[in-house]
């Protein structure tokens, strides 16, 4: 008898909920095995879906989106092979982001799912961040799978936005031990953002931190968690006036944001990189293959002289409009506007249902990072665009169930 109740027990486990709790566990750490586990979560959801005869319901705008996405940078990258003889190779980083927000949509995890798998991420965040800090000797240069700080800030407060809006705004739906843990992962992810002195970052965190607290106050009308909020913000503000962080201060001496003659040289070779491959691009993880020489002819022809001090060129193109420009062209560009304008859109139509609001919220959040922080470095890549569908995912999924049960009224 015991031993069927184990079997029958074994059967009820969603072997597509273990493979993505994997796949969060291992992503800011673990290279090989955050790869193993993104491969297993879209392979068991194919099985699970086929054995069951259900794909996750009807095809929607946003299936055309991700499938166009895919065939899109799969074109770019033979064209990067045949027509200009580069690496192809970079065309997985894509369609593996893609394929988790787009399995993840078409996935109905119930509400303690979403939590728990949320929960898990951020503490395995914690756990790498602390082992970043010891292998730094105390200080934070890179998350080991994240990479250069720059990224590794953008992940984090990334991580943030999801932890504070579970707190604000799932709090009644938490156990005990799990309000500590939100209370602690906030605090931990709001001081180690702070730790990466990226101006960006930091402003994104004072921005999402703030529009919570709005939202918290204005549509959620919950006075007395806004007061204790209120209270807890102000006494980070008077110690961020106390001792103001590098990134502070380098903001507060800036004549404007964007004050940085260095990426005006970039974003300058960029704009002229993209005008000598307009169509298809040069393929992604090509950026750096682009010469002064290849944007001259161009510049001349637009402004009759080239003024070499005015240009730079880097390893990749620190702006994500111009990396998906270059690298994709207009054929990649028009995919990647038109889905964030999807994301907007349900955005919108979801904000207005008060469901799940944690995970709306967390999507202004990682709409407000990608594009944001996208005007001064390359967002949507690699681990911080695998925990933004992540986010995105469940937003899309949280839209098809309103959608179904519209169809059904």
């Amino acid at each position: 008898m015991k031993k069927f109740h184990s079997i029958k027990k074994l059967s009820e486990i969603d072997i597509r909920f273990l493979f993505l709790l994997g796949l969060l566990v291992f992503l800011p750490g673990f290279e090989v095995l955050k790869n193993l586990f993104a491969i297993l979560f879209v392979l068991s959801w194919v099985v699970v879906a086929k054995k069951n005869k259900y794909w996750g319901g009807k095809w929607r705008v946003i299936d055309s989106i991700f499938l166009l996405w895919i065939l899109a940078d799969i074109t770019v990258s033979l064209n990067a092979i045949i027509t200009h003889q580069f690496s192809g190779s970079n065309f997985r980083d894509i369609i593996r982001f893609v394929l988790i927000a787009w399995v993840l949509s078409r996935t109905d995890f119930s509400k303690e799912r979403l939590t728990q798998s949320s929960l898990l991420a951020l503490v395995a965040l914690i756990f790498t961040l602390g082992y970043g800090y010891y292998a730094g000797q105390g200080e934070l240069k890179e998350l080991y799978s994240v990479g250069h700080i720059n990224h590794t800030g953008i992940f984090i407060v990334i991580a943030y936005s999801i932890s504070l809006s579970l707190l604000f705004f799932n709090f009644n739906a938490l156990e005990k031990y799990q309000k500590i843990i939100l209370v602690l992962t906030t605090i931990i992810l709001i001081l180690t953002s702070i730790d990466t002195s990226s101006r960006a970052v930091f402003g994104l965190l004072v921005i999402i931190t703030l529009l919570n607290f709005l939202y918290l106050v204005i549509k959620v009308k919950k006075f007395s968690l806004a007061v204790i909020v209120l209270g807890f913000v102000s006494c980070i503000g008077i110690l961020l006036a106390y001792d103001p962080p590098e990134a502070l201060e380098e903001i507060q001496g800036q004549k404007s944001f964007f004050d940085d003659s260095h990426r005006k040289q970039i974003n300058n070779f960029s704009y002229y990189a993209f005008k000598s491959n307009p169509f298809l691009g040069v393929g992604f993880g090509n950026y750096s293959q682009i010469t002064l020489d290849d944007i001259k002819p161009y510049v001349i022809a637009d402004k009759g002289v080239f003024n070499l001090n005015l240009y730079s060129t880097a390893s990749h193109a620190h702006n994500v409009f111009f990396n998906y420009l270059i690298s994709g062209g207009l054929l990649i560009f028009s995919i990647f506007a038109w889905f964030w304008f999807y994301v907007v859109w349900i955005i919108i139509k979801l904000i207005i249902k008060r469901e799940n609001d944690w995970i709306v919220l967390s999507s202004i959040g990682v709409v407000m990072v990608n594009l944001g922080i996208g005007f001064v470095n390359t967002t949507l890549h690699h681990e911080h665009a695998i925990l933004s569908m992540y986010v995105l995912g469940l937003l899309i999924a949280q839209y098809r169930k309103n959608q179904l049960f519209r169809d059904l009224l």
